[in-house]
């Protein structure tokens, strides 16, 4: 069975929706499927890709073939609001993982004392938050999540929704 990759998409009002999707393109060129292939431009070619980059099975890049030759030259972030509108240099298609790229630990913290930077997500439509997402070494990108219980406090945790 292919690798399932999830992502998210919002409205940028706060909307946020997960979806996940049977990888089914190798962009890096390592052998192994670590894309999923949609049509963001509206031209009907499946030639744009929601991107996990690190396999860890959570988009971190969108992929966008600007030009049709199949070949993306555009790559972006999402901020945690499901937009992917925050351009990204990322990995190349040509098998360059984050990490060497410089995806991680590139970015910097926050303050002394500071927590993590958090985004939070509704993301079972019943506009109560669930999800927060964090952005632990401030890069701008979600490196984990935790849940949100009802109410103020949080409960749960892990390695969830990541835009990098």
């Amino acid at each position: 069975m292919d690798p399932v990759i999830e992502y998210y998409f919002g409205d940028g009002g706060g909307d946020v929706h997960r979806w996940s999707s049977p990888a089914d393109l190798d962009l890096n060129g390592d052998g192994t499927l670590d894309a999923v292939s949609l049509d963001f431009d509206g031209d009907g070619l499946r030639d744009d890709a929601m991107w996990d980059t690190d396999g860890d099975g959570r988009c971190d890049l969108s992929a966008l073939d600007l030009d049709d030759d199949g070949t993306p030259e555009a790559r972006f972030a999402d901020d945690g609001t499901g937009i992917w509108g925050t351009g990204a240099s990322g990995p190349s298609s040509e098998g360059t993982s984050g990490e060497e790229a410089g995806g991680e630990g590139t970015g910097v913290p926050g303050a002394p004392g500071e927590g993590p930077r958090e985004t939070l997500l509704d993301t079972d439509d019943d506009t109560v938050p669930d999800i927060a997402l964090l952005d632990t070494d401030g890069d701008g990108y979600a490196d984990g999540y935790r849940e949100v219980a009802t109410g103020s406090s949080a409960s749960g945790g892990g390695t969830g929704p990541s835009a990098r």
